[in-house]
């Protein structure tokens, strides 16, 4: 059955919202009738889309530049590109966030720039900035638009400035001290693809990464699937240039230093609201996939597989690069939709006691030198055999990654059928983490027909991330105000338990309201305070983004 394979005009709504190259994805026999079993739905909500955003895009909201303003923006950068037409704006109006993308079916776009401005270069920025700070026009950098946290709204109007058309170079690769210095809007994929060329890898593949940029990574300090062993992406970064109201700050690429703070780090996370990023010099890695190992396993319930994980990143003997847990709810849907279910397999794991809605899957790989990359894949064997796991081969983690880019595109046919899906996700120690899981879990049963999947994807000697997907049909005709406070609760539900309110996505606006009361008014003053001195006049992504006045 092939539901939901249309195409429809560019200048839309549902163009818009639509994830990565825009295709339509299908839902497949065993997802539908998984939906239908979990939601109550029949054939009949299949065949029409709910609140599809077909409609031509219209602003109520016009352009507030002035003439002059205008002129100088054109004379700058080149009258091609500057764009001022409702379609430019609305694109540049949001990311991906769940509540965003509700807006647009509804034909609402409530906060847009007044123009989108393409600068050709790092003094053109440099110039922009200069006259928008005089202006006190406002300014949201935008890269790939893959935020999930409102962070890229124009609450101000303002400008939204494309770094992705011009300022997407790669300007060295550094063998000797293997780094690459890059502009900030170049994507993934070309970054990748170049570093190969030479035997390099970036290391850094969050699930946008074919549609995200380095200078979004860096603002949202976001985290790949590879972070265990890499690291954040702010453990990546070793140097960056930014165009700020108060003048460029430009670091150096020394190994370390003890000269007073680490200033490039204030843009780590900043999301925009200090300054633009123009370029950055990164940490590289050498590309070296057939030494990768992998190895799945089987674990009898998540409690188990936890330990296990915690086993392994406390022993010393190496890490692994992607180290991720399926909890019971996820595993089991992993099954479902892949044709497990009345497999011979599935029946011999049941006999042994990996029972449905208690097991749980282990996914890791081991990248680097061939020999260091077999030695710790033995030793994670070892261990999650001790920890009463079973190893079932290195196909399922093949199958997970051939896919790991792909599942984002399902978000867009589940919102077709009326469901409410988005995500979360936390840092939290070792010793809370049991508890924050089931906190969540709990909180989510009391919303009839919802449903939650976590997982674990980035690990540490301390702790963990744990990363929620909660699906849940929505209350028509109340959809924000539905989605807003089951968010809100969710939220409150993993704070209050011992998580952080992000690990990887940032904070943009819709985690705002949690910042002072996570990090204490002493933090936030001192925030607020770096970010009087380098934008004093608040042109810089305002609107509460991070908290932030």
């Amino acid at each position: 059955m092939n539901y939901f394979n249309t195409m429809e005009r560019e200048n839309t709504y549902r163009h818009i919202l639509k994830w990565g190259d825009k295709r339509e994805e299908e839902v497949g026999y065993h997802m539908a009738d998984l939906i239908k079993a979990k939601f109550g739905l029949t054939d009949n909500d299949f065949r029409e889309k709910y609140l599809p955003g077909l409609e031509t895009v219209t602003l109520e909201k016009p352009s507030l530049l002035k003439p002059r303003q205008l002129e100088f923006l054109s004379d700058v950068c080149g009258s091609e590109n500057i764009l001022t037409d409702d379609l430019s704006r609305a694109r540049y109006s949001c990311g991906k966030f769940y509540g965003e993308l509700l807006d647009l079916r509804l034909k609402h776009v409530p906060d847009p720039p007044d123009a989108v401005v393409s600068p050709r270069s790092h003094d053109e920025v440099v110039k922009i900035i200069g006259f928008c700070n005089e202006e006190k026009i406002a300014i949201i950098p935008a890269g790939g638009q893959s935020s999930v946290t409102g962070a890229l709204r124009a609450p101000h109007g303002g400008i939204a400035l494309d770094l992705t058309k011009y300022l997407n170079r790669i300007l060295k690769i550094n063998s000797v001290n293997k780094t690459v210095t890059v502009e900030a809007g170049i994507f993934g994929p070309a970054l990748e693809e170049e570093l190969n060329r030479h035997g390099y890898s970036c290391g850094h593949f969050p699930q946008s990464f074919e549609y995200s940029t380095v200078g979004g990574w860096i603002s949202a300090r976001g985290a790949g699937q590879a972070s265990t062993g890499y690291g954040k992406i702010e453990d990546m970064v070793v140097a960056l240039k930014a165009v700020t109201p108060a003048g460029v700050i430009e670091t150096r690429d020394f190994p370390r230093t003890a000269q007073g703070w680490d200033i490039f780090r204030l843009f780590a996370g900043a999301e925009g609201t200090l300054g633009v990023l123009t370029e950055a010099t990164l940490h590289i890695f050498n590309h070296a996939p057939l030494n990768t190992t992998s190895a799945a396993f089987i674990f009898r319930s998540f409690g188990q597989a936890v330990e296990a994980m915690r086993t392994v990143m406390q022993s010393e003997y190496g890490k692994p690069h992607l180290f991720r847990i399926s909890d019971p709810s996820e595993t089991d849907v992993a099954f479902t939709t892949s044709g497990f279910d009345g497999t011979l397999a599935d029946k011999v794991l049941q006999m042994l006691g990996f029972r449905r809605g208690n097991c749980c899957l282990m996914f890791v790989a081991v990248e680097g030198e061939k020999a260091y990359a077999r030695f710790v894949l033995k030793k994670i064997k070892k261990t999650a055999r001790a920890g009463k796991g079973m190893f079932i081969g290195s196909g399922p983690v093949r199958k997970w990654l051939a896919q790991r880019y792909s599942s984002a595109y399902m978000r867009d046919p589940l919102m077709d059928l009326g469901i409410m899906t988005d995500t979360l996700e936390t840092a939290v120690t070792w010793e809370n983490l049991m508890q924050v899981w089931q906190a969540a879990h709990d909180y989510v049963n009391r919303r009839p027909k919802a449903f939650l999947m976590i997982h674990i994807s980035h690990v540490y000697e301390n702790g963990a991330n744990l990363y929620f997907t909660f699906l849940s049909p929505m209350e028509r005709g109340n959809e924000q105000q539905d989605f807003i406070q089951f968010h809100r609760g969710l939220v409150d539900t993993i704070v209050e338990n011992g998580g952080s309110i992000s690990h990887h996505h940032g904070v943009g606006r819709a985690l705002a309201p949690w910042m002072e009361g996570h990090l204490g008014k002493n933090s936030i003053d001192l925030m607020q305070a770096v970010k009087r001195h380098l934008d004093p006049n608040n042109i810089m992504n305002p609107g509460g983004t991070l908290g932030l006045k």
